[in-house]
């Protein structure tokens, strides 16, 4: 009986460990986004641009003074108006030149939005107003 269970407990420590190896997982905890029905989730043209000049600080596991402030990961469970709210304040940092960070923009200048993308953010941010 004792052997039994061993085996029983064998095989399943064998199946948890194959299982927790062979799942893969995300590299960035930016990626993950919590879906709800409070707001409406980024238009994929501002998404792309979010991603690669914003997330690093301003989602889970980013920086936790900017992630307070502005955290895109939550960002579906934000309201309409605190979306907007948020939109605007987005769109005047980024048109004086506020974020990103200039330590930020001086490791990552890929990272740094053009005017375009900043255009981009602003009209989207004007649509929420609406």
């Amino acid at each position: 009986m004792k052997t039994f269970f061993f085996i029983l407990i064998s095989l399943f420590m064998v199946t948890m460990t194959v299982t927790i190896v062979a799942t893969p997982h995300s590299t960035r905890t930016s990626d993950i986004f919590i879906s709800a029905d409070d707001g409406q989730p980024l238009a994929d043209s501002v998404m792309n641009i979010v991603k690669n000049a914003c997330m690093d600080c301003h989602a889970d596991g980013g920086n936790g003074m900017a992630s307070s402030r502005v955290n895109f990961s939550k960002w579906t469970t934000y309201n309409a108006d605190k979306q907007a709210s948020k939109a605007n304040a987005i769109c005047k940092e980024l048109t004086k030149r506020g974020m990103p960070p200039k330590k930020f923009c001086e490791s990552h200048p890929d990272a740094v939005p053009t005017q375009a993308q900043v255009t981009t953010i602003c009209n989207w941010a004007k649509a929420l107003n609406k």
